[in-house]
């Protein structure tokens, strides 16, 4: 199977277009990663030519239908198939455009097409061919193989005769905006039709700080500079032949209300509402008020119970949680068995109830908290240490540590905790590799190890994976306030001593968040676990 292909398809959109989901299956078989669509009726009647290939289309009602449909029947098959009709020989003046090669990034080593002609040309000249399509695609590898979909015939849609020949309305400079996390079909969709109405400068504005907090799931949300490079990538492959400005906005206007010169603003269901304040504040600021085109929400058709029923970031963020989100790195210092899990995260962050439900699928756990007691215990060598550097004040009437007092001198004096904890993680950590010690000799397969600090004291060099769990800071200080019986500004002073959830999921190999209802929780955890499963079949 080819990583990317590029099909070309050349009958008339009315007859393609009850044929699309047939095409995307059929194409899906052939590539596994990127598809390239090119659209080019001429192609149908005139010989294949340098000339023929980049031969203007007109930017009719019927081919933005068209477009649309191909890429909502593509989410429609919930496949990882990445999407990308191309547009530079669009327009809305055929007879005036200039269409420029297509700049692919994806080595192409597969040709599809509707067309028996090509399927001729093949045969007649594969490599006169292929010199032909490099003209005007870019990486288009010298040892192209080709591929006739057997698509049929299918009934002209009843497209009127405005549809097909009236055209649309573009614009020397148009702007939209938008988180573009997880680059998915409505963005695509979005980006095509700006795309298509854009005839010069398009500027795109891409959310960042404090508003992508208001975010579900926003600590999984890719950095600004992957979210820009996405979008650049996917505007140049498509419509060379336009300039990109991508501008990072904190607030709902960013360059809308500073640029004099944009003509028209791109918006879905979802934001239009946000359109309309844009083009108030122009008007207060003397500029012209912008066009407004509003594109459909998409419906997602692999939308589970607890995502939202439109195609969105943040099912896709929900989706993330439970795989593997950075590799797992080789650590020949472990025995592959049994294998070394941890579980951390923050306070009030579920970590426990994540531990039991892994108990119950067969791992055996390691409460580092518990052994975290043990350690200051009367008796063991942290005992010793922790008197011999604090002091007999912290000892209770029962000659053990007391923690409440110790704690009373640590927690106010940054380097007496950091002294504590030279003491107490080292011991922590020999009685935990004890423990996995005895879990070994009794044959177990899997070992989780429980600890909050995980992190902090180093240990992630004991396992073979770290897996975080996070909830909000909202719902992490409601937990504190009903479960812990803080007040709010204690709560919020613990979360602040912490490793922010963003940082702890950098480091880390999974995500889970228990911030709803235990069942999905628990779903996470089963699939993570099952995933787990053959990640250690595989090793």
């Amino acid at each position: 199977m080819a990583k990317a292909g590029l099909l070309i398809l050349t009958q008339p959109l009315s007859h393609l277009h009850s044929l699309i989901l047939p095409i995307i299956k059929q194409a899906s078989v052939v590539v596994s990663d990127t598809l390239y669509v090119f659209l080019q009726p001429a192609l149908q009647n005139q010989q294949l030519s340098k000339s023929t290939f980049l031969y203007p289309l007109g930017f009719t009602k019927e081919l933005q239908s068209f477009v649309k449909e191909f890429y909502l029947n593509s989410s429609r098959l919930c496949h990882n198939l990445d999407i990308r009709i191309l547009l530079s020989h669009i327009s809305s003046n055929p007879s005036a455009h200039i269409a420029v090669p297509y700049s692919l990034k994806k080595e192409v080593s597969v040709l599809l097409s509707d067309s028996v002609k090509f399927q001729d040309s093949w045969m007649q000249g594969k490599n006169s061919l292929t010199d032909i399509l490099k003209t005007s695609f870019s990486n288009i590898k010298s040892d192209l193989s080709f591929s006739l979909l057997s698509i049929g015939s299918a009934e002209s849609s009843s497209s009127s005769e405005s549809e097909v020949l009236e055209l649309l309305q573009t614009y020397p400079n148009v702007v939209l905006g938008g988180t573009f996390d997880q680059l998915h079909t409505g963005h695509k969709v979005l980006l095509t039709e700006s795309c298509l109405r854009c005839d010069k400068k398009l500027t795109v504005g891409i959310t960042d700080g404090e508003r992508n907090k208001k975010k579900v799931l926003w600590e999984l949300m890719e950095p600004y500079e992957v979210r820009w490079q996405k979008v650049d990538n996917f505007v140049k492959e498509v419509k060379p032949n336009i300039v990109l400005e991508a501008v990072k906005i904190f607030d709902p206007f960013g360059p809308t209300i500073t640029d004099p010169d944009l003509q028209c603003i791109v918006v879905s269901d979802e934001t239009k509402a946000g359109g309309a304040s844009v083009n108030e504040e122009r008007i207060k600021r003397g500029f012209s008020s912008l066009d407004m085109v509003t594109i459909e929400l998409i419906e997602d058709s692999c939308h589970a119970e607890d995502e939202e029923s439109k195609i969105s970031s943040s099912s896709y963020r929900k989706r993330l949680l439970g795989t593997l989100l950075t590799q797992v790195p080789v650590k020949q210092h472990l025995d592959k068995c049994p294998y070394r899990l941890a579980i951390t995260g923050g306070i009030a962050s579920g970590k426990s109830n994540v531990c039991s439900e892994l108990e119950k699928l067969g791992a055996k756990i390691v409460n580092c908290d518990l052994l975290g007691h043990k350690a200051y215990a009367k008796g063991m060598s942290a005992y010793h240490k922790i008197i011999q550097e604090f002091g007999n004040s912290v000892l209770g009437e029962d000659e053990e540590i007391a923690r409440p007092k110790l704690g009373q001198i640590v927690f106010n004096d940054k380097s007496k905790l950091e002294k504590l904890n030279s003491i107490v993680w080292p011991a922590i950590r020999q009685l935990a590799e004890e423990e996995i010690s005895g879990y070994k000799k009794a044959g177990a397969k899997v070992v989780v190890l429980e600890a909050a600090v995980l992190l902090e004291a180093g240990w992630d060099d004991m396992v073979h994976e770290v897996w975080t769990t996070f909830v909000s800071a909202e719902e992490a200080i409601r937990r504190l306030i009903t479960r812990n019986k803080f007040n709010k500004e204690d709560a919020q002073k613990r979360l602040d001593s912490q490793i922010s959830n963003v940082d702890r999921i950098a480091r880390s190999n999974v995500a889970i968040c228990p911030e709803w209802e235990f069942e999905v929780t628990r779903k996470q955890v089963e699939k993570a676990w099952s995933l787990l499963q053959k990640r250690i079949t595989q090793a």
